[in-house]
C-alpha cells in the first residue's frame, strides 16, 4: 500500500509548482506516483463546482457556503473508491488540494460569526471524513506564504492547463484578497487540530517568499521526518 500525500495552500501559494517538482523528484527516485487535483472538474459535481468558481452562481460571498461545501465534498466522495485504488496501486498518491480546502475556503466566509463558523467547520469534516469515508492522508502539508507575496501573485494574470475550468473567466475565490487572508487563518487552525497536517513556512526571516527550490527542500525534509519517503 502506498502513501497518500496532500499539498494545500491559499491561491497563489505555489501549490501546483511544488506538486510538479515533488512528482518529478519522487519519480526520479524510482517511485510510482499518481498525481491528482481536486476539484476533479468531471461529473455532475465537478461541473457544478466549475460553474460556481467562474461566478455563474454569484460572488464567493453570495452563494450559501453549505451548498458550496456540499458540492466539493460530493466531488471527493464520488471519487473516493478511485483514490483508494490508486493508494493500493502506486507508491505515492499526491493530491493538489483535498478536503482541508473545503473547510478553509467555506469557513473563511464566516470569520465574523465564530459560532456559525465552528458549526460549518464540524459539518464539513463530518460530511467528508466520517459520513463520506474519504481516505485520510498520511501527510498534508500547508504552504504558508508571506501576505505581501500572496497579494502580488493574486494580482498577476494567471494561466495554465489546470485553469481550463474557468473558460477564460477569473476565479471568484482569487478575486477576494480578504477572503484569502481568512482562508490562511483557517488553514493554520487545522494545522493545530489534525495530526496529519504540517505547516510549512515558505517565507524567510525578512518576510519575503523563499525560492521555489528552497521550499521544495523543506517539503522533502518534512516528508522524511514523517517517514512517508
Amino acid at each position: 500500500m502506498g502513501k497518500f500525500i496532500v499539498i494545500e495552500g491559499t491561491d497563489g501559494s505555489g501549490k501546483s509548482t511544488q506538486t510538479r517538482k515533488l512528482t518529478r523528484y519522487l519519480k526520479a527516485q524510482g517511485l510510482t506516483v499518481k498525481q491528482f487535483h481536486f476539484p476533479s472538474g468531471k461529473g455532475f459535481y465537478g461541473r457544478a463546482i466549475n460553474s460556481f468558481l467562474r461566478g455563474d452562481l454569484g460572488s464567493a460571498l453570495e452563494v450559501d457556503p453549505y451548498y458550496v461545501a456540499f458540492l466539493f465534498a460530493r466531488d471527493r466522495i464520488q471519487n473516493a473508491a478511485l483514490v483508494r485504488k490508486w493508494i493500493d496501486k502506486y507508491d505515492i498518491v499526491l493530491m493538489d488540494r483535498y478536503a482541508y480546502s473545503n473547510v478553509a475556503y467555506q469557513c473563511a466566509k464566516l470569520m465574523r460569526k465564530p459560532r456559525e463558523k465552528e458549526k460549518l467547520y464540524r459539518w464539513i469534516v463530518d460530511m467528508e471524513f466520517k459520513s463520506g469515508e474519504i481516505p485520510i492522508p498520511d501527510l498534508c502539508m500547508f504552504l504558508g506564504v508571506p501576505r505581501a507575496f500572496s497579494e502580488k501573485k493574486l494580482q498577476e494574470e494567471r494561466a495554465g492547463g489546470d485553469r481550463d475550468y474557468l473558460d477564460g473567466a477569473s476565479d471568484i475565490h482569487e478575486d477576494n484578497l480578504l477572503l484569502q487572508q481568512n482562508v490562511g487563518s483557517v488553514y493554520r487552525e487545522m494545522c493545530q487540530e489534525f495530526d496529519e497536517m504540517v505547516y510549512v513556512e515558505c517565507g524567510d526571516a525578512s518576510g519575503n517568499m523563499m525560492k521555489s527550490e528552497e521550499i521544495h527542500q523543506k517539503i522533502l525534509e518534512v516528508m522524511k521526518e514523517k517517514g512517508v519517503i
